[in-house]
């Protein structure tokens, strides 16, 4: 078997036959199967996956996240390579075709490819870094890009003794930064061969565990960044997971404590890191961003409240 493919299902039924669709009909010589984890779902998911109970290998157990599900699925896995797509996205015709490709012909461990987003009914292309060839030591900018699972094709040996951190809603960012770091050659293509369903439920103004799980997920892979030598990479980690999106979200929320949560992280990444201003890739975030560094390092809170809530 050449490739698995590893796609956890939870409440997808709106485009869950579009996903599985999309790669069960590969434009490809490859050899792949298709290992499904239907995680608890509550609407008619299950019944979909059922249909397609000849093409597919399903797992169906109870609600435990997608963390969970994906190690359900790495356990029976066959294949030499592993890719992932979640149950509401879906890719392109040659998505296996392109990625493995890649991956042989460069003597590669991952390739990683672009996103479009997908919005309702309309669809932008999501550059996911500079294309290129990146070497063990010195994959400072791929550590940069993300660390999605969906939008790369990975050697499944990277994966040895290790798993999603379950009951996380940022998995992602620990187990695929710990198989970057492992990787001896990555490359970067520009080609936009995964379709990523912009799904947003709920409501931004509600602050719970879920969005501090990108704290405790980037506290999670410090000391391994550190022991590698990529300390501005973490502490940049630290200045965009947290300091940006985290205490936005808290800014822009209803708490009415939001001031205290507010000044408690921040002062909690700025006493581990007290020359976080100086990081270098601050000077290339876009202009808006630097400006609500910029106030957030004056402490001008009203400030930095008005703007996002007026």
């Amino acid at each position: 078997m050449d490739v698995s493919v590893i796609i956890p299902v939870y409440n997808n039924e709106e485009y869950l036959e579009k996903c599985l669709n999309s790669i069960i009909n590969q434009t490809t010589d490859y050899k792949y199967e298709i290992i499904v984890i239907n995680d608890g779902s509550t609407d008619n998911s299950l019944d979909i996956l059922k249909k397609y109970k000849n093409k597919i290998k399903l797992i169906d157990q109870e609600n435990k996240g997608p963390g969970a599900a994906r190690n359900a699925g790495l356990l029976v896995a066959k294949g030499k390579y592993l890719m992932f797509i979640d149950g509401d996205d879906y890719v392109s015709s040659d998505f296996i075709e392109k990625m493995i490709d890649t991956l042989e012909n460069n003597k590669s461990d991952i390739v990683i490819c672009d996103f479009y987003r997908v919005n309702n009914d309309n669809i932008s292309y999501l550059s996911k870094g500079k294309a290129g060839i990146y070497y063990k030591g010195k994959i400072n900018d791929v550590l940069l890009m993300d660390f999605h699972s969906c939008n790369k094709a990975f050697k499944k040996e990277l994966f040895k003794n290790l798993k999603y951190p379950e009951g996380m809603f940022y998995e992602d960012v620990v187990l695929i930064s710990k198989v970057l770091l492992r990787a001896l050659k990555i490359v970067k293509i520009n080609n936009p061969l995964y379709y990523y369903r912009n799904n947003v439920k709920g409501t931004t103004n509600v602050i719970n565990y879920t969005n501090y799980d990108i704290y405790e997920a980037i506290n999670m892979i410090e000391s391994d960044f550190k022991k590698n030598g990529y300390l501005e990479e973490i502490e940049y980690m630290y200045i965009n997971g947290v300091l940006v999106d985290l205490l936005i979200k808290i800014i822009k929320s209803n708490d009415p404590d939001k001031r205290t949560k507010f000044y408690k992280l921040k002062n909690e990444i700025i006493d581990k890191y007290p020359s976080w201003y100086k990081n270098k890739y601050i000077k290339s975030c876009k202009f808006l961003k630097r400006m609500y560094l910029y106030c957030l390092k004056k402490d001008y809170y009203k400030l930095i409240n008005f703007m996002f809530n007026k």
